[in-house]
């Protein structure tokens, strides 16, 4: 910028180098902890563990497990652009959709979700004959078929 004034004195200003941000992405969403398959979200510890991978210039990373009513800041990794959270109470065995907001150094915000499900319960297992191959009276689980097919319930 050039600035004149009325007495023809003249100066020139130093540049100024101006960055529009304007975007922001949740690279990564991982469920840690998760004790099924790889990759199915499911997880048999009721204080689910999950990693954030963002870009670098990220400064908030928020969560919520209650439709967005609650929500609960994400701790930074020694690794750039890396955030973790461990649920600290217990979590009861269900469905949930898992919330994370990301607010970056512009003020940019983006809202990502995760499905996942814990499973902290096994049920006790019912074996039962297959009613063709119940052949005393229907229900005594009697039997006279040296090969019987047999159903877990």
């Amino acid at each position: 910028v050039r600035v004149e004034d009325d007495a023809g004195n003249v100066k020139y200003s130093a540049s100024l180098t101006v960055t529009v941000d304007t975007q922001i992405t949740i690279d990564v969403i991982e469920l840690v902890n998760d004790s099924g398959t790889r990759g199915d979200n499911l997880t048999n510890d009721a204080n689910p563990h999950f990693r954030i991978t963002v870009p670098g210039d990220v400064n908030e990373v928020s969560l919520s497990i209650d439709g967005g009513v609650t929500w609960v800041k994400a701790t930074q990794s020694v690794t750039p652009g890396v955030w973790n959270y461990t649920w600290p109470g217990t979590v009861p065995d269900g469905d949930y959709t898992l919330n994370v907001k990301a607010t970056d150094n512009a003020g940019n915000t983006v809202t990502e979700t995760l499905h996942f499900t814990i499973d902290t319960t096994l049920s006790t297992p019912v074996i039962v004959l297959d009613s063709a191959d119940d052949s005393g009276v229907h229900g005594d689980n009697m039997t006279n078929r040296t090969q019987p097919t047999f159903a877990l319930q």
